[in-house]
């Protein structure tokens, strides 16, 4: 903010840069519960998927290889393991030709639909904006209609006549009840994982986080059910970014919070079509009573799952 100083400057807003795990969800986790490739009850395995030169890949953020994982739990610590399981299933092209077809990203290249890390971590090539990263996460709360971002709708001239015509262009990127499951799994990474640092009083608040290696890049993608938002912090220079917490996360706290104040706190929308089933975290499947008399405690949940998609 302040006194502008140029014309036609850089524009970070639509400049590639990286965003590391904040592409999970619209890389591999949407477009994999849109096929039935996983359901929201499937455990995925939480362990290396390669050792190279001696050394185990990928490693996550905590250091440590959990197991069997359950999808929510996965998405909310954010485990690169568990993304790339199941981006290697899903496909790492078709990872591509999702971003690329139903969700408008444009800065992706054919490097990085070929390379499991990039398009299940983050890690690309050149990167993505952060534009396409809010209007990708604003498909969730659009019951799973992609909408491209425009900065204005049209012109007119003094007497009212439309001299620049600006449309909305649309399309469907994957079912509703896709995106309510979807709705469900990036509020709790917002309530109580990676992203809670995000959230404030007074409304439904969803969404992931991101940082690259070294933390040069910081990353929080979200939305609430009226407005999405991706926050990128870094240097122009790559450079490591000392802060206490995530800085992106405490941007979008304070500018959404700001835009918020005289809204009503509402859900995200509702659908027929998903159905909620108690599953055990450790496999996945239907729970039976012995799920709940494991010597860790009961390993019975509840996960949302689309009806035509359910554990047997």
């Amino acid at each position: 903010a302040g006194e502008k100083v140029v014309d036609r400057g850089w524009n970070w807003a639509v400049n590639a840069r990286q965003c590391g795990s904040a592409i999970k969800p619209v890389s591999t986790y949407a477009p994999a519960l849109d096929d039935g490739t996983i359901n929201g009850a499937t455990a995925i395995d939480d362990y290396p998927v390669m050792v190279l030169n001696g050394s185990a890949y990928p490693k996550n953020s905590n250091g440590r290889y959990m197991g069997l994982t359950p999808l929510h739990t996965a998405i909310a610590r954010s485990t690169n393991t568990c993304a790339v399981r199941v981006v290697q299933e899903y496909g790492t092209g078709r990872s591509y030709d999702f971003m690329t077809n139903k969700l408008g990203f444009t800065t992706l290249t054919f490097q990085d639909s070929q390379q499991v890390g990039n398009m299940a971590l983050g890690g690309f090539e050149k990167g993505v904006t952060t534009e396409e990263m809010a209007a990708g996460f604003a498909t969730f709360v659009n019951e799973g209609v992609y909408t491209k971002p425009r900065t204005f709708v049209r012109v007119e001239d003094a007497n009212g006549n439309v001299i620049l015509e600006n449309e909305a262009q649309s399309n469907v990127a994957i079912k509703n009840t896709t995106a309510a499951i979807m709705n469900k799994l990036l509020q709790e990474v917002a309530r109580v994982g990676t992203g809670n640092e995000a959230q404030f009083s007074g409304m439904h608040i969803a969404g992931k986080t991101g940082s690259t290696n070294s933390n040069k890049d910081r990353y929080f993608a979200g939305y609430t059910p009226y407005y999405s938002c991706a926050v990128w912090a870094g240097y122009e220079h790559n450079q490591r970014i000392v802060a206490s917490g995530n800085p992106c996360s405490a941007i979008f706290r304070k500018v959404m919070s700001a835009i918020h104040e005289d809204l009503p706190d509402k859900d995200f929308f509702s659908c027929s079509g998903v159905t909620s089933v108690t599953v055990c975290a450790d496999s996945g499947l239907l729970a039976s009573e012995y799920c709940t008399m494991d010597v860790r405690g009961s390993r019975a949940y509840s996960a949302l799952c689309a009806t035509d998609n359910v554990p047997t």
